[in-house]
C-alpha cells in the first residue's frame, strides 16, 4: 500500500516539475512582435520632344532660304542669288517633358546639292565681326545645347536661328563666277535629336 502512495506522490511531483519547466521555458520565448507593412512608389517622368521650322508648325518641309524680301526690281521674290542673305529658324519644343533635354541639330546637303564657296552659314548674325563659315565647315560640328527642366509656360522652348549669306563680288568675270549654280534647287536635310539630360544629384548639405 505504501509503495502505491509513494508511486502516486512521485507521479504528482514529476507532473509538477514538468509544468514548472514548461512555464519557465515558455517565459524565455515571450516577446512583443509588431509587423508593419508599406510600399514604395515612383512616378516615371514624362518625355516630350518636338522640332519644327516655326511656332505651330510640325515639320521642316516648308523652310525656304528665299523668303527674305529684296527689291523686286533687282531680284524675283522667293529666290536667292549672289548678294542675298537671310535666315531660318528651328524651333525645339520640350513642353510637357518632366526631364531636361540635350538636343543636337545636324545639317547635311542633300544629294546633288553643292553650295558656292562664297556662301556662308552661322548660328549668329553674319556681320563684319562674324564672317560665317562655308557650309562644309559649318556642318562639321553639330549644333548642340541643352534645355533645363522647368514647369513654367514656354520655358522648355528654344529657337535656333541659322543665318546664311551669299557674297556679291563686283569683280567676278566670265571665268570666275557663280553661273554654275543658276537655276539649281538646293536642299538641306535637317535632323534634330533630343535626349534626356543626365540627372544631377542634389549637392550634400553642409554639416
Amino acid at each position: 500500500m505504501k509503495k502505491k502512495v509513494y508511486a502516486a506522490r512521485l507521479g504528482v511531483t514529476a507532473l509538477a516539475l514538468t509544468l514548472v519547466t514548461t512555464c519557465l521555458m515558455g517565459s524565455t520565448l515571450a516577446r512583443y512582435v509588431t509587423e508593419v507593412t508599406g510600399s514604395a512608389s515612383a512616378t516615371v517622368a514624362k518625355w516630350s520632344f518636338k522640332a519644327s521650322e516655326a511656332e505651330g508648325s510640325t515639320n521642316f518641309t516648308d523652310i525656304d532660304l528665299g523668303r527674305t524680301a529684296y527689291d523686286s526690281s533687282t531680284i524675283k521674290a522667293d529666290v536667292i542669288a549672289p548678294g542675298t542673305s537671310g535666315s531660318f529658324d528651328i524651333v525645339i519644343d520640350g513642353t510637357g517633358s518632366e526631364v531636361g533635354i540635350d538636343y543636337e541639330i545636324e545639317l547635311k546637303a542633300a544629294a546633288d546639292t553643292t553650295f558656292p564657296d562664297d556662301m556662308v552659314f552661322s548660328t549668329e548674325a553674319i556681320t563684319g565681326d562674324n564672317s560665317g563659315k562655308k557650309f562644309i565647315e559649318f556642318i562639321a560640328v553639330p549644333v548642340k545645347n541643352s534645355i533645363d527642366y522647368s514647369d513654367n509656360l514656354n520655358a522648355m522652348k528654344k529657337t535656333v536661328t541659322i543665318y546664311w549669306a551669299w557674297a556679291f563680288d563686283e569683280n567676278d568675270t566670265k571665268d570666275n563666277n557663280d553661273n554654275d549654280y543658276a537655276g539649281k534647287n538646293w536642299k538641306i536635310d535637317i535632323t534634330v535629336t533630343g535626349k534626356q539630360a543626365a540627372p544631377k544629384p542634389t549637392p550634400a548639405s553642409a554639416s
